[in-house]
Parts: structure tokens; sequence; C-alpha cells
């Protein structure tokens, strides 16, 4: 694990809303004029980003809320963060 991994992650704070409906959290990015609809998994992950967070304890909300190993964890956990990061949605 490098220090990268460990680094602070946060949805960004200006230009978002979002609601989440059951198991999935349906976003606007107003300055991208962009609408997202997120699944189970991102819908656990959202509330975590919005206040901050780090990887690590990203993975193991997942470990925990599914029967899932921490290697697919992480596999998943950095596949959502990537495609927040590529929506400029998440800040580091």
């Amino acid at each position: 694990m490098t220090a990268a991994d460990e680094g602070r992650l946060r949805l960004r704070d200006a230009g978002m809303e979002w609601r989440t409906l059951e198991d999935e959290t349906v976003v606007l990015d107003l300055q991208g004029s962009r609408y997202f609809a997120i699944n189970d998994t991102g819908t656990l992950l959202w509330p975590l980003l919005a206040q901050g967070t780090t990887r690590t304890a990203l993975i193991a909300a997942v470990t925990e809320r599914w029967e899932v190993g921490a290697g697919q964890a992480a596999r998943d956990v950095d596949a959502f963060c990537a495609e927040l990061d590529a929506a400029g949605l998440l800040e580091r």
C-alpha cells in the first residue's frame, strides 16, 4: 500500500446534488450537466465519501456489508473511485 492509498478521499463540495432511493443513489452534476445512477455498493460508499474518508475505510465498509474478500473489495473501491475521479466528482 502506498501513501496515496491512504490519502483522504472526498466528494466535490460544489455543484452536485444527490438523493438516495433505497439501494440506489441518483447524482446530478450541475457543473457538468450530467446525471449518474449509482448502484448499491456505490450507495454504501457515497456518504463516507461525502464526509471524507480513506481507501482503507471504504474497503472495510464493503467487506463488512457483503461476503467479499479484501482483494475484491479493494478492486471494487478502486474502480468506483476511478470513475468518480474521471467524472470530476472526487477530490483527493
